[in-house]
């Protein structure tokens, strides 16, 4: 597929209800790429979301990329460590594309509108993320970002009685 433009912008208390969507989506079509599941989230009232969506300035925040009509078609979240010790590292968290916006780009450009956000945050230095080592396409798009796998955890979740390693 081609790549598909998409405007990309920091998620607000107002979007709290399409990310709520495309989030039981996600983990409803795939539950191994999360560590949440669906049945424990698909009652959760939306604006408990957007408690999440911080900002940039913070090192927490979220990002949504959004197509002409604002709709949202994907989403990353960027989670800073609390810990004075850890404060230099964020976490990259609830990667996700709608299966329609799937192959088109939307990932790339989530991902990399991410990092540059990160990169502006006064003394965050790293950024560390987990990916279902059995994702192949999503593995080569954080590497292709720059991220490196620096270990593997064998049954990092289990999903139906089934073990899935994390990168």
């Amino acid at each position: 597929m081609t790549a598909q433009a998409a405007h990309i912008r920091l998620l607000t208390a107002p979007d709290a209800v399409a990310y709520k969507a495309l989030r039981d989506e996600a983990l409803r079509t795939t539950p191994d790429a999360f560590t949440s599941d669906y049945a424990a989230c698909v009652a959760r009232p939306a604006q408990d979301y957007a408690r999440r969506f911080g900002t940039p300035q913070s090192g927490t925040f979220f990002l949504g990329a959004f197509d002409a009509a604002g709709r949202l078609l994907g989403c990353v979240g960027c989670e800073r460590e609390a810990r004075a010790k850890q404060r230099h590292s964020a976490t990259v968290v609830g990667m996700m594309v709608a299966p329609a916006a799937q192959r088109q780009g939307i990932g790339r450009q989530l991902v990399a509108a991410c990092v540059q956000a990160a990169r502006n945050v006064p003394g965050l230095t790293q950024l560390v993320l987990t990916v279902t080592a059995s994702n192949p396409h999503v593995v080569r798009l954080y590497e292709q970002a720059g991220f490196r796998a620096w270990g593997l955890l064998p049954r990092a979740i289990v999903v139906d009685g089934v073990g899935y390693d994390k990168l």
